[in-house]
């Protein structure tokens, strides 16, 4: 604002006497560009959740495939028969596939999400159902903030309630949202 009695500008968050007007200001504006951007619900985000893993399992099954045939890891399959001695034989082979599975697909899965989220604000699979993670007043999130979600969401990923969040809150932000400061949003 320009103070006639300074002869200069100042910020107007300096003054007292203006805190409330820009209080509503804000406030419009955050509801201006709410109005504009819905909030993305449960099932569109299943959706996309499913075809960013699909992809994932295909890029895994791309760097998985040359690293373990050499090895000869495999992937566990069911048995023939069920009985107990085959299901903890199946339980044993799931435990080393994952001992070796997971040093490879997490950094996959790491990179696909920060980069993908923190360059486009969205994986495949949300550009696919026209969705955008965005910051509460509605700006890129950038790669820290996208590594934040993405450490948060595997909280939701051990305790399940925090994606059941989406379905239930109002704005269906999910709990990784709420820990990230994050929403998912429709591009208009």
């Amino acid at each position: 604002v320009w103070r006639s009695d300074l002869s200069l500008w100042s910020p107007a968050d300096r003054y007292m006497e203006l805190h409330d007007d820009l209080a509503r200001l804000h406030a419009s504006a955050a509801a201006a560009v709410d109005r504009a951007q819905p909030p993305a619900g449960f099932w569109v985000r299943l959706a996309a959740y499913t075809m960013d893993h699909i992809l994932l399992a295909i890029i895994f099954m791309l760097v998985w495939t040359p690293i373990a045939g050499p090895r000869h890891w495999q992937v566990p399959g069911l048995p023939q028969t069920l009985t107990v001695a085959s299901v903890h034989q199946l339980l044993e082979q799931i435990q080393l596939w994952n001992d070796k599975a997971l040093p490879i697909f997490l950094p996959i899965f790491l990179l696909y999400d920060v980069l993908l989220n923190g360059r486009f604000g969205a994986t495949l699979g949300k550009m696919a159902i026209g969705a955008k993670i965005t910051m509460l007043d509605g700006s890129p999130i950038g790669y820290n903030r996208a590594l934040l979600r993405w450490l948060a969401a595997r909280v939701d990923d051990c305790f399940f309630f925090g994606y059941f969040l989406i379905g239930l809150r109002r704005d269906k932000r999910a709990l990784h949202d709420l820990l990230a400061g994050t929403k998912v949003v429709f591009r208009r």
